[in-house]
């Protein structure tokens, strides 16, 4: 009789929202560019340059279904991405799993924080903010 052993949650070492994250070749190393963590509108709804979620996972075996959702400070579900992972060959537990996933154009109704979900089979495992602000572009770019 065969049994299952769950698997432990992975742990979240890296959650970063950012304009880009891509793989550099032939090195595997990972770019991260334009971190942020607060956005400026002018009029809302507005809709936003895409940008990426990058994500670092440790005690990550694969064959997962990873998911982020971004919810407003009503609960409303603004945008939703997921990807199914296949298992990963040759990993160990003490190795990180890296990959980026995009939000093309998502559309803000409202001001104020947002919430990013990051589950792994339905449990989530990690919850990080971004706020909308309304109002004019200020020098440097970010708000207040």
């Amino acid at each position: 009789m065969r049994t299952h052993m769950k698997r432990p949650l992975p742990q979240t070492y890296a959650f970063l929202i950012c304009d880009q994250a891509f793989q550099m070749l032939p090195t595997g190393k990972w770019c991260v560019i334009g971190t942020f963590d607060a956005i400026l509108v002018g009029d809302l709804p507005a809709r936003f340059p895409p940008f990426q979620v990058f994500l670092s996972l440790g005690e990550f075996m694969g064959d997962s279904m990873i998911q982020v959702i971004m919810r407003d400070d009503h609960g409303e579900v603004v945008y939703d991405v997921r990807g199914q992972v296949p298992p990963i060959p040759d990993s160990s537990p003490l190795s990180n799993f890296e990959l980026s996933m995009p939000f093309p154009n998502v559309e803000f109704k409202r001001e104020g924080s947002h919430s990013l979900e990051l589950s792994v089979d339905g449990n989530v495992i990690s919850v990080r903010s971004l706020r909308v602000h309304k109002g004019a572009p200020q020098e440097g770019g970010t708000p207040e």
